[in-house]
């Protein structure tokens, strides 16, 4: 998933934020689960709590104080001025599916944090 981000981040015609952004949330929440499974010796994800919490799955797996930090920073991403408002963490994956428009400092801070933890999987 963070390949084709990746692909798609590249091609400038595409210009597709939202989906690359999406594409790496789930690129997280895959790699934070399977960590989870990894560390408790589970086969498949049936005994894991079905969550899109990132948050909640960094602190299961006792992540460096810096990437929670990162996500405790994401905790409340701001709209697009134009929108006003606030969405926590777990639904960003919600606002990027349905074309809902962050701030784009927000964004950029989410699509960075969400690389460092996908990093920090490949490195676990």
């Amino acid at each position: 998933m963070r390949d084709s981000a990746d692909a798609i981040s590249s091609d400038s015609g595409l210009g597709d934020v939202a989906t690359v952004c999406l594409l790496l949330f789930y690129a997280t929440e895959c790699g934070l689960k399977e960590r989870l499974l990894v560390r408790h010796g589970h086969r498949d994800s049936s005994l894991l709590e079905p969550t899109h919490d990132l948050r909640r799955l960094a602190k299961q797996l006792g992540l460096p104080r810096a990437l929670g930090a990162r996500l405790d920073r994401l905790q409340s991403c701001k709209l697009h001025p134009s929108t006003r408002g606030t969405l926590a963490l777990a639904d960003l994956h919600q606002a990027w599916r349905y074309g809902a428009r962050l701030d784009a400092a927000d964004e950029k801070e989410a699509q960075d944090a969400l690389r460092a933890l996908i990093s920090w999987c490949e490195q676990d």
